[in-house]
């Protein structure tokens, strides 16, 4: 969670509205990549300064006929709400801090608010040693601590890790 934090520039729930794939060259010069813009719509800013909608950067896509799946990248369906941790990037745009780490999507439950469930395409983690001791709260991956919440409970989290790290 604190890395997650530390590393984005906004954080904001929003709904993705439309994107678009193309190809650009890769940095160093190593060849050409598919990656996907996609327009979101701040609907509820927690963290950092927009307003509106913000375009997210992300690799993979399709164009005409190819296709590229990066493993570990967030995915932003059209129409589909979730809680996103944001860095900005020199060309005005935004990347998702840890792909999809930092990637909430929203669901409606039959009764109650929407709440966050884990990022998609995470795979397994696994802990680097035995603990002999339980983890504290800041010690658990975001995935534990913010799956499940509300959005309300969600901006309390980050803001309060925000605060912990202010200078």
């Amino acid at each position: 969670m604190a890395e997650l934090v530390s590393k984005s520039t906004l954080v904001v729930a929003g709904t993705p509205l439309d994107s678009r794939s193309l190809w650009e060259d890769s940095e160093g010069g190593r060849g050409r990549r598919i990656v996907t813009y996609t327009r979101v719509r701040v609907d509820r800013l927690i963290d950092g300064k927009a307003s509106g909608e913000v375009w997210v950067r992300t690799l993979g896509g399709q164009v005409d006929d190819i296709g590229q799946h990066v493993d570990g990248e967030a995915v932003l369906p059209a129409e589909k709400p979730t809680l996103l941790f944001l860095r900005a990037l020199t060309d005005g745009t935004h990347a998702v801090v840890g792909m999809a780490q930092g990637n909430y999507p929203l669901e409606k439950p039959a009764d109650g608010p929407p709440r966050l469930v884990a990022p998609r395409g995470l795979g397994r983690l696994v802990g680097k040693m035995p603990q002999t001791q339980p983890l504290s709260q800041a010690d658990l991956p975001a995935r534990l601590v913010l799956a499940g919440q509300t959005l309300d409970v969600a901006e309390r989290l980050v803001l309060a890790e925000r605060r912990l790290h202010a200078p």
